[in-house]
């Protein structure tokens, strides 16, 4: 199971710009800083064998969990 130091290096560059939506052109710092690394992870999870975790850490216990509850692996079926 991958962990964070199993995920490719990348970068997260920061705009100086206002936003219009957020109070004073400013958004909360957690807004700026989202990863989508994690997310991109778990959701190649549920393409591989059809179990949601919507939690984090992403443990092989939690994915077991997951496959005995639903009777085994579902890969999503691809068009």
């Amino acid at each position: 199971m991958p962990g964070p130091g199993d995920l490719a290096p990348h970068h997260i560059s920061m705009l100086e710009r206002s936003a219009p939506d957020g109070p004073y052109g400013g958004k909360g710092p957690g807004e700026m800083c989202a990863k989508l690394v994690l997310p991109a992870v778990v959701n190649a999870i549920y393409d591989a064998v059809g179990v949601r975790i919507d939690e984090l850490p992403v443990t092989p216990e939690k994915v077991l969990r997951g496959l005995r509850a639903q009777g085994g692996a579902r890969p999503r079926k691809r068009l």
